[in-house]
């Protein structure tokens, strides 16, 4: 699965370290960061999504752009889960 970030402030490049943690600190036990990188004036997170979520994959997607928006707001805006 993967989240679209853009940083609120400052650049994609910048705020790396940072999308990796708050989205880990988002996604808890149901899953762990993989993979952050730049893509434009976006940041991508890849993250494997722990088994034991067992929701349909339509439900996570929406449960995670919930979670993120409100928990990322002030650093993040969600442009996208893949």
């Amino acid at each position: 699965m993967k989240v679209i970030l853009e940083p609120v402030s400052g650049t994609p490049k910048a705020n790396l370290e940072r999308a990796k943690v708050e989205t880990q600190r988002v996604v808890g036990f149901r899953g762990t960061v993989k993979d952050t990188k730049v893509e434009g004036d976006h940041i991508v997170v890849t993250i494997e999504i722990n088994s034991k979520w067992d929701l349909p994959e339509a439900q996570r997607v929406l449960q995670l752009k919930e979670w993120m928006a409100a928990k990322t707001r002030l650093m993040f805006k969600v442009e996208s889960i893949l």
